[in-house]
């Protein structure tokens, strides 16, 4: 379960834009280079349902130089509990929707280069 960040949203009259991998919400325009993990070469950004409201959320995931999990294609990736709303869901595993954009950066000095080869609606029975 992530936090609630009640601190933050509390003082803002606007959604989150995003939430990070933390479950941190995130409120100006996404960019792969606002990863919380300085370290990371691929970063995804996916669209995610509470499993209990339905709530749809837009989410930030990431995976470092060291992470088994770049090895793994998106639409196999999982954000795990949904970014904190005050639902019986925010306990719960979300359900995975799409993949909105993907990014790759080669190496820590390198650009960040779009992948939409490796965007789309995730298909559970692929």
């Amino acid at each position: 379960m992530h936090g609630n960040y009640d601190d933050i949203r509390s003082r803002m009259t606007e959604p989150p834009a995003w939430f990070d991998q933390n479950g941190t919400p995130r409120y100006g325009e996404f960019h792969p280079s606002q990863c919380p993990n300085i370290y990371s070469r691929h970063v995804v950004l996916a669209k995610i349902a509470c499993q209990a409201c339905c709530m749809e959320f837009t989410v930030e995931m990431h995976a470092g130089i060291w992470s088994q999990r770049q090895e793994a294609p998106p639409s196999k990736w999982h954000y795990g509990d949904p970014p904190c709303h005050g639902c019986a869901g925010d306990t719960m595993n979300c359900e995975d929707l799409e993949i909105l954009q993907v990014w790759i950066k080669t190496d820590c000095l390198g650009d960040w280069r779009r992948r939409s080869d490796l965007e789309g609606i995730i298909d559970e029975a692929a």
